[in-house]
């Protein structure tokens, strides 16, 4: 039944880091343009390790374990930008994972949800957008261990993030673009990386259909001894997206 689910969000899908209009609807005279993402998959592995109340744990999943490991996964991105000058975008994504090996059972959760503003710059085609904003991220994470009792512990923080997104209409149906940016600063996290990179294809005037990479990079640590929480590792894998434009 769980493959069944996560088969119907693959069919259902996709959509992180929503291209901007190509070709002349990118030159609309319309105040506000829209794009929504109301399902996307972003299929996560992991590498880095865990620390759940002083326990320490190498939280290492490979890409191939991905759909078996996958209990749920929900999904959202919407972006609304201005006379291609000015928007915001706002993303949710929600990961449950159970991962295991000989020694240990990890049950993961994680709630990321980001809220951006960005100004745009625009020439032939070839779009940069500078983004400042903040994600929030929500964490638990229940180690069963052989022979002694489950821990568990759930964290949440805040951190702010600044970056840049360079987009390029490479055709009237075609589209690239990347995003990379910073955060933490050592307000919530230590430090955090993200880096994004797909390409668009826009076989109708309001629909397009996307795939590509995603990196997220997180330091983050609270807490001693026995009530230590600390997550250093990344999370990764390929995006497919599905995008809707009003």
């Amino acid at each position: 039944m769980r493959r069944i689910v996560t088969l119907g969000i693959i069919l259902g899908i996709l959509g992180l880091v929503c291209p901007a209009a190509s070709g002349e609807e990118a030159k609309s005279e319309k105040n506000w343009e829209f794009e929504l993402s109301p399902m996307y998959l972003w299929a996560v592995s992991t590498k880095g390790d865990v620390t759940v109340k002083g326990v320490q744990k190498d939280f290492d999943l490979s890409f191939s374990d991905i759909f078996d490991d996958l209990n749920g996964a929900v999904t959202f991105h919407f972006e609304a930008v201005r006379k291609q000058e000015w928007g915001l975008f706002t993303d949710l994504n929600y990961i449950e994972l159970n991962p295991d090996d000989k020694n240990t059972d990890i049950n993961f959760r994680q709630v990321l949800a980001e809220a951006a503003a960005f100004y745009r710059l625009e020439e032939q085609g070839v779009t940069i957008d500078g983004f400042g904003g903040l994600r929030y991220s929500s964490m638990y994470i229940e180690l069963e261990l052989p022979n002694a009792k489950d821990i568990d512990q759930r964290k949440d923080w805040l951190d702010p993030f600044l970056g840049l997104r360079w987009g390029w209409n490479f055709s009237d149906r075609w589209r690239g673009r990347l995003r990379g940016d910073v955060g933490g600063f050592g307000i919530g996290s230590q430090i955090a990386y993200n880096g994004v990179g797909v390409v668009d294809f826009k076989p109708w005037k309001h629909v397009s259909l996307f795939g590509g990479y995603r990196v997220l990079f997180q330091k983050y640590s609270t807490g001693n001894r026995g009530n230590r929480f600390k997550y250093d590792g990344y999370m990764h894998g390929p995006l497919l997206g599905l995008n809707i434009y009003f």
